[in-house]
């Protein structure tokens, strides 16, 4: 297949669309931990609204001459019940609108109890997305072949965007491809690579994470043609203790074929200034001219 996906996504997770019926296997809170912090806002913004409607329905069904102060506001009925709830879900109470009777009374003491359990709720999340260790590693655009001692190298570069200590970092590099198997079935094949230095102590610069290509190696006599004809893709496991979340964090990064330069080199990303300072030039990591 021509448009056949990559198997990493650039932001480190599967590009796996998983069937299943019903909906079992959704979790909703991993579903709102992992999410993006602009989808979890608007999530948030969306439950608020909601939920505050749901309640300004109930006050309308019950009447709006059971809440007292309403039509001294400015607002249409919908308008004064939509905020009442806001103030009573969120503790406000201005005291300007109040609930008149059993039924007002009973809805607003439910929406009282709803906001204490939806904030709370809010809270625990915020607390475990701030919380949940992540790692902010820069990788090259590009992996490249390139020489290395008496041969050839498949290469690429990471570095750690953020100022905090990276330690024990350790790298596990596979190649990826669609093959045949007796059947004429497609199957996805893996390999793992041999790697020049599978671990560092530390990641204070960059790391050019090296696989000699030998006999051995699924790049040997490959060309640009023969990986694009395999759908291959180099998938990149990095794993390191971070001092600032005082745990292992872990990522994952992968180069499609089309991602391969062939016979380059990775320039310098890294000099001394006049004050003798390291400059690391992380805008340059994907730097490379011809070898």
């Amino acid at each position: 297949m021509s448009n056949r996906k990559r198997f990493i996504n650039k932001d480190g997770s599967f590009n796996v669309v998983r069937e299943i019926r019903g909906i079992r296997e959704w979790h909703i809170y991993q579903w709102l931990v992992l999410m993006s912090w602009a989808r979890f806002f608007a999530v948030t913004l969306v439950f608020y609204v909601v939920l505050n409607s749901f309640f300004a329905s109930l006050y309308l069904i019950n009447g709006i001459e059971y809440l007292s102060g309403a039509g001294e506001d400015g607002l249409p009925p919908f308008g004064t019940a939509f905020f009442f709830s806001v103030q009573t879900l969120t503790t406000v109470g201005y005291g300007s609108v109040s609930p008149i009777g059993l039924g007002a009374n009973t809805i607003a003491a439910m929406g009282a109890l709803t906001g204490l359990l939806a904030f709370a709720l809010i809270t625990g999340l915020l607390f475990a997305r701030f919380s949940k260790p992540s790692a902010s590693i820069l990788f090259s655009n590009q992996a490249i072949v390139a020489p290395y001692k008496d041969g050839k190298g498949l290469m690429f570069r990471l570095a750690n965007q953020r100022k905090s200590m990276l330690t024990n970092l350790h790298a596990e590099v596979t190649a990826s491809w669609i093959g045949v198997d007796e059947q004429g079935r497609s199957k996805r094949q893996y390999t793992p690579l041999k790697l020049e230095r599978t671990s560092l102590t530390m990641l204070p610069l960059s790391w050019t994470v090296v696989h000699p290509i030998d006999e051995e190696s699924p790049f040997y006599d490959s060309s640009e043609q023969s990986i694009q004809a395999k759908d291959l893709e180099v998938i990149i496991i990095l794993e390191g203790y971070d001092d600032t979340f005082a745990n292992i964090i872990r990522t994952h990064y992968s180069y499609k074929y089309d991602e391969i330069i062939w016979n380059v080199k990775f320039n310098p990303i890294f000099h001394f200034d006049k004050e003798g300072y390291t400059v690391l030039k992380l805008n340059e990591i994907s730097n490379y001219s011809e070898a």
